[in-house]
């Protein structure tokens, strides 16, 4: 009895003791959740009008067969830049809305490059930036990028004959003797 008693405080002591000598540390608050407002409440930043919202003219939540064609005749009308009825692909390429997107684009480059934030990308940046897109191709710190395998695409086979079932074999394929026609 004496010796279970024993044992007993003595596998309660370092519990008892941890327990007073670590408090348990308070939970960190979470942090705040910012909701988002309903789009048209107050604080609540425009909805950009999707290619739906604009082919829907009469904003009936059903783009009709004519509402479409007129929406296409816009975009053709946007294209054909110096208004003849035909476009090609020098006027779709300076047309507003891939002008705008292209400028969407490099807008981002230079802010994904320019460290200083000065709003102009350097030679040095650039430099930079290279560097660091280097690194993140050369996945194995070996200085070199390898020609990445297209998905789905098996290594290539050993050199020697490739096998019907795509396999070469492991043993070398010995040619066989074909038969020779004999002479009458």
């Amino acid at each position: 009895m004496f010796r279970s008693s024993l044992l007993v405080i003595a596998l309660s002591l370092p519990v008892a003791a941890v327990a007073q000598t670590a408090p348990a540390a308070p939970a960190p608050p979470n942090p705040p959740v910012r909701m988002q407002a309903p789009p048209g409440a107050p604080g609540s930043e425009p909805a950009r009008p999707t290619p739906f919202d604009e082919m829907d003219a009469n904003h009936d939540g059903v783009v009709t067969r004519e509402e479409y064609i007129a929406y296409q005749k816009k975009r053709f009308d946007e294209f054909d830049t110096n208004h003849d009825g035909k476009i090609d692909a020098k006027e779709i390429a300076s047309s507003p809305p891939l002008m705008e997107r292209n400028l969407k684009t490099a807008e981002r480059m230079v802010r994904e490059w320019d460290k200083n934030g000065d709003g102009i990308v350097s030679a040095e940046e650039f430099k930079a930036a290279a560097t660091e897109r280097f690194a993140r191709q050369d996945k194995e710190g070996t200085g070199k990028i390898t020609r990445p395998k297209p998905p789905g695409m098996p290594a290539m086979p050993a050199k020697g004959p490739i096998m019907p079932n795509g396999h070469t074999p492991l043993t070398p394929v010995q040619p066989q003797p074909q038969p020779q026609p004999t002479k009458p």
